[in-house]
């Protein structure tokens, strides 16, 4: 049985060995360590992360179905909230509850910016990014891009009061 680690030390947490790229922003990569996996947690995500200058920590988006969270270690950047750029720099805590308003964080700044980053990992994801207009959907290992351009509307976006309102008529009838 192998051993279980519960602790990972600041010298290996800050070694950066695992990178995440965007495919629609291939020249933002962000160094980090998956805290998560190091100890074996499955139903969160933990990451400490390294924004370069001028870098991205994602493409902005909106989680549907995982909440999210970045709080910051050091260096200053920049959050994107509904269209409303926040800067943030060590200490400050930003939360996205499920389903989450549009966002993205990025390092518009000469020195680098290191955050703590994580949310839930759910088994399904869904994932809009509203500037691209494409949509995201993860079911475990396996994930499907779509344009939404491409949606078509298959009931009434009003369907639940539609049939409340045909309920409640149909109780009044009796």
């Amino acid at each position: 049985m192998a051993n279980k680690v519960h602790i990972i030390r600041a010298e290996k947490a800050f070694e950066f060995k695992h990178t995440i790229s965007h495919p629609w922003t291939p020249d933002s990569i962000v160094p980090g360590t998956q805290l998560d996996r190091l100890v074996g947690l499955s139903r969160l995500r933990i990451n400490v992360i390294r924004i370069a200058p001028g870098g991205e920590a994602s493409v902005y988006h909106t989680s549907l179905c995982e909440e999210e969270w970045i709080y910051v270690l050091q260096g200053q950047g920049l959050i994107e909230i509904e269209g409303t750029e926040h800067i943030v720099g060590p200490g400050d805590f930003a939360g996205f509850p499920a389903p989450s308003a549009p966002h993205q964080l990025r390092n518009p700044y000469k020195k680098s910016l290191v955050c703590l980053t994580g949310g839930e990992r759910k088994e399904v994801e869904i994932t809009d990014f509203p500037r691209l207009g494409k949509r995201m959907y993860r079911h475990g290992q396996s994930m499907e891009i779509y344009d939404t351009s491409d949606a078509e509307e298959v009931a009434p976006a009003n369907l639940d009061e539609i049939v409340t309102d045909k309920y409640r008529r149909s109780l009044k009838s009796e």
